[in-house]
């Protein structure tokens, strides 16, 4: 059976989350990777949660179906941990946020001590500088590859 790398990403409908995973796929697969994803959308669209479900492979992937154990959570806005708290099981959380101790008091005492890589992509917007790039460093950084 082929290593499936799973990667789960969370925004909101506008935040850009299609753009940036479509350009993180096609770099993976420019790298010689076998990968799928693709959007989940609650119900109604306009700013509403959205999930994009990545799988990641150096061998064809036949699993079919959502992430459920995902490597790395990908949050386009740290608010969003309050509505993803399946997420938090993943090993490394990359997170959209202006400061790790704004996030470390967001996130407050639990059990769940995850890696936790913070970016200020609101920062970067605000610069005029594309963040995809950026993105997709990290979360290759943080799966391995």
């Amino acid at each position: 059976m082929p290593e499936v790398h799973e990667v789960i990403f969370y925004g909101k409908s506008g935040d850009g989350i299609h753009l940036m995973v479509d350009r993180l796929v096609q770099d993976l697969i420019r790298r010689g990777f076998y990968v799928m994803a693709y959007p989940e959308y609650d119900p109604e669209r306009r700013e509403t949660m959205a999930r994009v479900h990545v799988r990641v492979s150096k061998e064809p992937i036949y699993e079919r179906g959502p992430v459920t154990r995902p490597e790395v959570a990908v949050f386009m806005d740290f608010r969003l941990l309050k509505h993803a708290k399946e997420a938090l099981g993943a090993g490394k959380i990359i997170v959209n946020a202006p400061s790790k101790d704004l996030l470390n008091n967001y996130l407050g005492d639990n059990d769940i001590k995850p890696e936790l890589y913070v970016i200020d992509l609101h920062g970067l917007r605000r610069k005029g500088i594309d963040y995809t790039p950026h993105i997709t460093e990290l979360v290759t950084k943080a799966l391995g590859l």
